[in-house]
């Protein structure tokens, strides 16, 4: 086993959530006498090593350098380049997973072994049925946007499908790219958030780009309910294009969609009764 670590030694129970700390550098002597027991092994048995793909046995099998003085030599260059390489796979990591899922579901590759989609993805890789179709929602998107935005992300996707459920993925890419073009502006989740709770009821390219430049320039009034504002109107998008995927699937399972609609009845009046003012 890899050297064990305690849950709070990292600031949090998920060391993937966003508020998270960085994980404490390991040993090089704990990461090397683990490396030489576990990754050899990998290395060297072809039945491991078939399991692993030849750029992350490269990663696995890299010693924790020293640390050196001074210009990078070669040497850690070199060890540079190939740890930046593996890195930037997560930039389109999650949209290559959606892909494969649809694939998967799809084609109904799962039925030698699974009864449905969900069960496969739940048995099969322990990840939540509903994570699984948001990654299946996200990839054409991320697709489309990766030529014009190669580090955009998970979470600036999921931002932006509201809008693309709604407009059409060419809107949802203009709602990106007049954020991204904006001097001095770092694109976030956030950002696109507020952008995407700014946008007029008829998507209109040009109207939409002249309103959104003219908010990244300060020049928009402040409608300063601010974010609980902004966080309602974002919100109110999402379901309306919730709501247009479940009329149209309505069809299929009408008994479903009913208790759906009586469930978000039910939501809505809880809302209401919780309202103090």
């Amino acid at each position: 086993m890899p050297p064990q670590r305690r849950k709070n030694s990292i600031g949090s129970s998920n060391p993937l959530m966003d508020g998270a700390e960085h994980t404490p550098p390991v040993s090089p002597l704990r990461n090397a006498e683990w490396r030489r027991q576990h990754i050899g092994r990998m290395v060297v048995d072809g039945a491991a090593t078939a399991l692993v793909p030849a750029a992350d046995q490269q990663i696995l099998a890299m010693p924790v350098p020293e640390v050196g003085e001074g210009l990078l030599s070669d040497r850690e260059r070199a060890q540079l380049t190939v740890c930046e390489t593996s890195i930037d796979t997560l930039r389109i990591a999650f949209w290559a997973a959606g892909r494969a899922l649809q694939i998967v579901r799809d084609g109904r590759l799962y039925r030698d072994t699974y009864e449905t989609f969900d069960e496969y993805v739940e048995q099969r890789w322990d990840m939540q049925r509903s994570y699984a179709h948001k990654l299946i929602r996200a990839w054409p998107l991320a697709a489309r946007l990766h030529p014009v935005a190669p580090t955009v992300n998970e979470g600036q996707v999921r931002e932006l499908l509201p809008v693309a459920a709604e407009y059409g993925e060419e809107a949802a890419i203009t709602v990106y790219t007049t954020v991204a073009g904006c001097a001095g502006v770092k694109v976030t989740a956030a950002r696109l958030r507020q952008a995407v709770a700014l946008l007029p009821d008829h998507f209109d390219e040009a109207v939409v780009v002249e309103r959104l430049q003219a908010w990244l320039r300060g020049e928009l009034p402040d409608t300063s309910d601010g974010q609980a504002s902004n966080m309602f109107t974002a919100m109110e998008s999402r379901l309306a294009a919730l709501t247009r995927r479940v009329v149209k699937r309505s069809n299929d399972d009408p008994v479903a969609a009913r208790e759906f609609a009586a469930k978000l009845r039910t939501i809505a009046e809880q809302i209401e009764e919780q309202i103090t003012v």
